[in-house]
């Protein structure tokens, strides 16, 4: 936005359940309190903390699209705002990841500033945030199966495993991705991934950083058989599963 040098933006994240079904909520005025930018997302099943940092994620980057130099980022949550000045150091893995995408949004600016407000004081982040939540409900019965495993992929190929581990959460029901969404990597890659699934039949897989994809089918000892989505991690030189997501066609 041309002449915009700078913004000030009020953010907030919101999870019911902490763990539970989260949303943020972002506002962003010029200095003269006009309203540049409202935006209310849901997120997947997250806690309270990710859903804060993502907001401010949100925030830096509609400030950066708007062309604004200079960020007064507001929200109502002490530890947040004290990580991000360096007064707290960030212990949980969950959080560490959107920790250092701020900072890396950070140096896109001239001067940002983060600080705490109460939370009267943004009402209008708040309201933002719980209205997506409420939206939640009915946003998730109408996507598709196919558009939740194309966003996981998208987010594991984006190394943005808060997202990734986000939507996993949620346990969603998916169908077998189209071909080419997976590829099959190197030799000894699947040898490997069989010996930490031993019990399933491996189709296909693919790794990107901390996490493995893998596509398998299986036999649930009722004479039944189906698809499997199952994630491994990384640990030492092997994997571990972390996460198994079954449709059975039913």
């Amino acid at each position: 936005m041309a002449g915009l040098t700078e913004v000030i933006v009020h953010t907030d994240g919101a999870s019911r359940g902490n763990p539970g079904p989260a949303a943020i909520g972002v506002v962003i005025q010029d200095p003269q309190g006009r309203v540049l930018l409202e935006l209310g997302e849901a997120l997947q099943r997250t806690t309270n903390n990710v859903a804060e940092y993502t907001a401010v994620i949100r925030a830096l980057e509609r400030a950066r699209e708007l062309g604004a130099r200079r960020v007064r980022c507001l929200m109502d949550s002490q530890l947040v705002v004290r990580q991000l000045n360096g007064s707290y150091k960030v212990k949980h893995a969950d959080m560490l990841p959107l920790y250092r995408r701020v900072l890396e949004l950070v140096q896109a600016f001239d001067d940002v500033t983060f600080s705490h407000v109460p939370r009267e004081m943004n009402a209008e982040a708040d309201r933002l945030a719980n209205s997506a939540l409420d939206n939640r409900g009915a946003q998730e019965r109408a996507e598709e199966p196919e558009a939740a495993i194309r966003r996981l992929i998208e987010s594991i190929t984006a190394k943005d495993w808060d997202g990734a581990r986000a939507l996993l959460a949620d346990g969603f029901r998916y169908r077998r991705p189209a071909a080419g969404d997976l590829e099959q990597d190197r030799d000894g890659f699947l040898r490997s991934v069989q010996e930490t699934v031993p019990a399933w039949r491996i189709e296909r897989a693919s790794s990107s950083g901390a996490l493995t994809l893998v596509e398998a089918t299986f036999h649930d000892g009722r004479g039944r058989t189906g698809s499997s989505l199952l994630i491994c991690e990384a640990v030492g030189g092997g994997l571990r599963l972390i996460a198994e997501y079954r449709d059975r066609g039913d």
